[in-house]
C-alpha cells in the first residue's frame, strides 16, 4: 500500500491464533493507530462534524466467506443467554454448578413472557441424584436465580462426564415448554470446552461464563 494512503487511514493492530484441537481461528483487535511519523496526522482519519470518529471492525475470512454463521448465531440469539459457574470443591469433594440468571430468554407465553426454571443433569448419569431443578421465576425473561447444586463425585471422573443445562417454561395443566439448553463437557466446542477444562484445571475456584441457549440438544433429556 503507498504510504500516503498508509499514513492518512491509519494502522491496526491485531493478532491471529490458530486452535488446532478446536479448529478455530482466534482473531484479537488490540487497537487501531498511526505511526509517528513526522508527516502524519495522529489519530485515525476523523469522519463526523465534530472532527472525531466512532470506529469499529468488522472481520469476513474470504475466500468463501458466507451468511451461514450470522443466520446460526442468530437463531441461537433468540433462545437467550445463561450465565453459569462452575467450581470444583476440595472440601465438598464435588463439582458445584451454580445458575446464576438468564437474560433475553424467548417469550412462550401469550403474554410475552415465559415462567423460567433450570434442569440440570450430570451425564451420562440421568437419575433423580443426578438431576438438580431451580425455583419457577413468574413472567420473567430475565430471571435471576442465584441457586447452586453440588454433584458428589472425583475430581479424576469429571473428564468423562458432561453437564446438561436446560431452561424451561413453567405451565400448569399442561406439559412445560423447552426453551433452550447448553451441554458442557469435552466433546463441547468453544467457550463450553475452555469452561469445562478451565474448571477442571482449578480447583476451589469458581468460574462463571455467559453461554448461549440451543433450541435442539442431541440426546438431551428433553422432559420433565
Amino acid at each position: 500500500m503507498p504510504l500516503e494512503a498508509w499514513t492518512a487511514l491509519g494502522t491496526l493492530d491485531f493478532s491471529l491464533l490458530y486452535d488446532q484441537e478446536n479448529n478455530a481461528l482466534h482473531c484479537t483487535i488490540s487497537k487501531a493507530k498511526v505511526p509517528k511519523l513526522m508527516f502524519s496526522r495522529k489519530g485515525l482519519k476523523p469522519m463526523d462534524h465534530n472532527g472525531l470518529a466512532d470506529p469499529y471492525v468488522k472481520l469476513h475470512l474470504l475466500p468463501g466467506a458466507s451468511k451461514v454463521d450470522k443466520t446460526e448465531d442468530k437463531s441461537l440469539e433468540e433462545r437467550g443467554r445463561i450465565l453459569i459457574s462452575l467450581k470444583y470443591s476440595s472440601q465438598k469433594q464435588g463439582l458445584l454448578v451454580g445458575i446464576v440468571r438468564c437474560a433475553h430468554l424467548a417469550a412462550m407465553d401469550a403474554n410475552g413472557y415465559s415462567d423460567p426454571y433450570v434442569k440440570t443433569y450430570l451425564k451420562p448419569d440421568v437419575d433423580k441424584k443426578s438431576k438438580h431443578k431451580t425455583a419457577v421465576k413468574k413472567k420473567t425473561l430475565n430471571p435471576e436465580f442465584n441457586e447452586e447444586f453440588c454433584y458428589e463425585i472425583k475430581h479424576g471422573d469429571l473428564a468423562k462426564k458432561t453437564l446438561e443445562v436446560t431452561v424451561w417454561d413453567y405451565d400448569i395443566g399442561k406439559s412445560n415448554d423447552f426453551i433452550g439448553g447448553v451441554v458442557l463437557g469435552i466433546n463441547a466446542k468453544g467457550e463450553r470446552l475452555k469452561h469445562w477444562f478451565d474448571c477442571l484445571k482449578n480447583k476451589d475456584k469458581r468460574i462463571e461464563r455467559w453461554h448461549t441457549l440451543t433450541n435442539e440438544l442431541p440426546g438431551a433429556v428433553l422432559s420433565d
